[in-house]
């Protein structure tokens, strides 16, 4: 079992790392004509063909569990949904230098540590808490040596990223809250303890009760995200140019993004349950890495690591190493 649930975690640390590959390939539309397409079809469409796939019976276990439940489940989707939307702005304000590192760390290690100090406090200084602790601050120096990596490979345009002393308190505040609000997937997970069992009871396999979580969860981030595109789209006046000679590949590319999206977070939330109350802590740190690990790879294949200085892949290669060698810690730390 334990065997399995890592090789799961793995397919969607793959997944998640590969998920934005086609939008890439889009013609002819601008980021919010994908995001939106992306949005429908993943976080609201293909989110509820799994659930009723899987769980059937979904909304008596809504009806079964407390409001309060509920209302923290929709409350952490509407987190998610505006540090997904924060995410962009940190990145437009302080730079790839300086944004990526601090939310991806930030999503990776507070995600893994607040189930952690909640549900498991007296473990923190047991070896199986300090491993992870490892673990989880391995994956925090990988995703710097990969973001600086990232902001060194083209001297110039390094340059002109810079981030000016006047805005940098604001970048730095945005930075900070896309951090906090986009580890709510996995927090979530954790606070939806109590819809996983009343799954469990109602007769949902171990397996997949978790993604019981998921369905109300991602259908909240949903409006949020798609609403936002909507917006972006009546801004710029784009949203005539939604349909063009492009538009079925692009739709295509989408539903695309969309499976390999919401997969990888079906996946992460049967190999979650997998690995047994620990699951929320340790599954996550390596889920992000891995598709981390995964997102520069594809970068490396397509080639736009081709004319970096030298010094920029030597950050990556370390970056990638670390990662990689944070994945093997936190999987000790779940034997122990």
């Amino acid at each position: 079992m334990l065997v399995l649930a890592f090789a799961l975690v793995l397919v969607a640390g793959i997944f998640q790392g590969t998920f934005v590959l086609p939008m890439t390939l889009t013609k002819k539309w601008e980021w919010e004509h994908t995001w939106a397409t992306f949005s429908l079809l993943g976080m609201f469409v293909f989110n509820w063909i799994l659930t009723l796939f899987f769980i059937p019976d979904i909304f008596s276990i809504y009806n079964s569990v407390p409001s309060k439940d509920i209302i923290i489940l929709i409350l952490f989707g509407a987190g998610w949904g505006i540090g997904a939307i924060l995410f962009g702005l940190g990145m437009d304000k302080l730079g790839m230098a300086l944004g990526y590192p601090i939310i991806m760390g930030l999503i990776a290690s507070l995600g893994a540590l607040i189930p952690l100090v909640i549900f498991f406090p007296n473990t923190l200084i047991e070896p199986k808490g300090l491993v992870l602790l490892l673990g989880t601050v391995l994956t925090i120096v990988g995703i710097i040596f990969c973001s600086k990596a990232g902001s060194n490979k083209n001297p110039d345009e390094a340059k002109q990223g810079d981030v000016k002393s006047g805005v940098f308190a604001v970048g730095l505040s945005i930075a900070i809250f896309a951090g906090i609000l986009s580890c709510f997937p996995n927090v979530g997970m954790a606070f939806g303890t109590n819809m996983i069992n009343t799954a469990k009871d109602l007769g949902t396999s171990d397996t997949f009760a978790g993604n019981s979580v998921w369905a109300l969860f991602f259908t909240i981030g949903f409006a949020v995200n798609f609403c936002y595109c909507v917006y972006l789209m009546i801004k710029r006046n784009s949203l005539k140019n939604y349909f063009n000679s492009e538009t079925g590949k692009n739709i295509g590319l989408g539903v695309l993004m969309a499976l390999m999206w919401i997969g990888s977070f079906y996946l992460y939330g049967m190999s979650a349950a997998m690995l047994g109350k620990w699951g929320v802590v340790v599954g996550w740190p390596l889920f992000i890495s891995l598709s981390i690990v995964i997102g520069n790879l594809w970068g490396i294949w397509r080639g736009e690591w081709k004319g970096a200085v030298k010094n920029a892949r030597s950050l990556l290669n370390k970056g990638l190493l670390v990662l990689l060698v944070a994945v093997v810690v936190i999987a000790i730390s779940n034997s122990l």
